[in-house]
């Protein structure tokens, strides 16, 4: 019998779990654990917090940048965007896709399985199982399925996957036919998870909170909860944990920055020879690679940025060295062989857009107005986790700081297996039943300043980085950054 299930849905934020936008998740919040200072790793886009749920790291380890990053250890000389293609080519070099344990390799030694499935991007997808064909599980998406041969069998079960379309509830229903009868029916693995794509794909087209958006949300909940009445019909509930859990949270766009365009026009050149750069965009943030690392091109590109009013915070990988005015990314978890030189995040605000919902940024796509994140906004650095089940406490909301990092090293624990040492996140204790030891949390401002020269007047930049701390485990809470001109 299936031990946990993991039900995501992306990009939902902790205010939208009410009764009248997503009963059915209210209630499980109700009846167990509501884990409100729960954070995504930087950048806060899909991709690399899917893969920090299953390895239980951060970024710089797990090796996933972004949506769009570049590996330079498979292709220097581009930017590549995170689906499944890319992905497994970068497998058949004899590459690793994620370079940290996953959490089907830690369960295939203990004959245990987890079989995702997901309607999001398949680059998402992919990165919950990659090595299922040798290790075991699955992972299931209507692009592809991994291990292969089992692909045949839904469609031929189950019929063709309806067109994505937005909002994209055919595709989840199907997904939740195949959930229920299929992966919890007959695979009944330890661990299930499915994820939806709502409300994060209607949010990205009409905004957070737009009537369009909130029905996505609304119909999603009704098909999860068939999934709590099938727990409840199959006798599962004294045996089976629920954990509920987004990738990140959300903001409204301000403006589109070109990001591209405005290197050009000050100088730089695009591209990846020796001082050349590449620009991995990520909605709310955007990743720099500079050719050879240079560290005289990688002063100037700070000196640039932190000049512009869009500019929040930056940072840099040491490989450049240190750069006055930036903070390291090592210092959130995100410095590695495949990060980048400079990561800036878009400077945001607490304004609420015209549906009462915090959070204003700038943004390297889409338009004013419409849903984003990928940046250290507040609003998107607090994301949701609700844990319900036997062993969870009932009816409690805890602030303790956690992460998605924490879901992996949880998970094991439920199983009764062992948490390797080298993970960046924790178990979740406090959420147990019986456990009544406080959490300590220690909470650091790091401040990182430069005197710069716009419009033939000084001004200084300044940013601000909160992050919070429970032993090793480190998040992010929020960043931002200004000049002194623009105050």
């Amino acid at each position: 019998m299936t031990k946990l299930i993991i039900a995501v849905f992306d990009g939902l934020q902790p205010a939208q779990v009410s009764p009248e936008l997503a009963p059915n998740i209210y209630g499980v919040a109700e009846r167990g654990v509501f884990f409100e200072n729960h954070h995504p790793v930087f950048p806060s886009v899909t991709r690399i917090n899917a893969a920090s749920m299953v390895t239980g790291v951060t970024p710089g380890l797990h090796g996933l940048a972004g949506n769009s990053f570049v590996a330079r250890d498979y292709d220097a000389t581009r930017v590549i965007s995170a689906l499944n293609t890319e992905m497994a080519s970068i497998a058949k070099t004899g590459l690793r896709v994620l370079n940290a344990t996953t959490l089907q390799e830690i369960l295939s030694p203990h004959d245990m399985n987890y079989v995702a499935l997901g309607v999001g991007t398949s680059g998402n997808a992919y990165a919950h199982n990659p090595l299922a064909e040798t290790h075991g599980g699955a992972t299931i998406h209507p692009e592809f399925t991994i291990p292969s041969a089992i692909q045949d069998y839904i469609e031929n079960t189950f019929g063709e996957w309806p067109a994505e379309t937005l909002p994209n509830l055919p595709r989840y229903e199907r997904a939740m036919n195949i959930f229920l009868e299929y992966v919890l029916g007959d695979i009944s693995p330890e661990i299930a998870l499915i994820w939806s794509s709502e409300p994060d794909k209607s949010q990205h087209m009409y905004g957070v909170g737009a009537e369009e958006s909130n029905q996505a949300l609304r119909e999603s909940d009704e098909q999860f909860g068939r999934l709590v009445q099938f727990i409840k019909s199959h006798s599962m509930e004294d045996e089976t944990n629920l954990m509920i859990v987004s990738d990140h949270g959300y903001s409204t766009i301000i403006d589109s920055v070109d990001l591209e365009n405005q290197l050009e026009g000050a100088g730089f050149i695009l591209g990846s020879r020796n001082g050349e750069v590449l620009v991995a965009p990520n909605g709310g943030s955007a990743l720099l690679y500079v050719g050879n690392s240079d560290s005289g091109v990688s002063e100037r590109l700070v000196e640039w940025i932190t000049s512009q009013s869009w500019c929040g915070t930056v940072l840099t990988s040491d490989r450049v060295g240190k750069i006055e005015g930036t903070l390291p990314l090592s210092l959130i978890g995100c410095d590695g062989p495949r990060s980048p030189d400079i990561t800036v995040s878009f400077k945001w605000t607490s304004d609420s857009n015209e549906n009462g919902f915090p959070g204003f940024v700038f943004s390297t796509g889409g338009i004013g107005g419409q849903g984003q994140h990928g940046s250290m906004s507040r609003y998107e650095m607090n994301n949701t986790l609700i844990c319900s089940g036997p062993a969870f406490k009932t009816g409690a909301r805890l602030i303790s700081p956690t992460g998605n990092i924490d879901v992996m090293p949880t998970a094991l624990d439920l199983l009764g297996l062992p948490v390797p040492a080298n993970i960046s996140g924790r178990i979740l204790k406090e959420g147990y039943c019986q456990y009544n030891d406080p959490v300590v949390a220690n909470s650091e401002n790091h401040v990182a300043s430069r005197t710069l020269e716009v419009d033939g007047k000084e001004t200084t930049y300044t940013q601000e980085i909160a992050i919070s701390k429970v032993g090793s485990s480190v998040y992010l809470d929020e960043g931002n950054g200004c000049r002194d001109s623009d105050l």
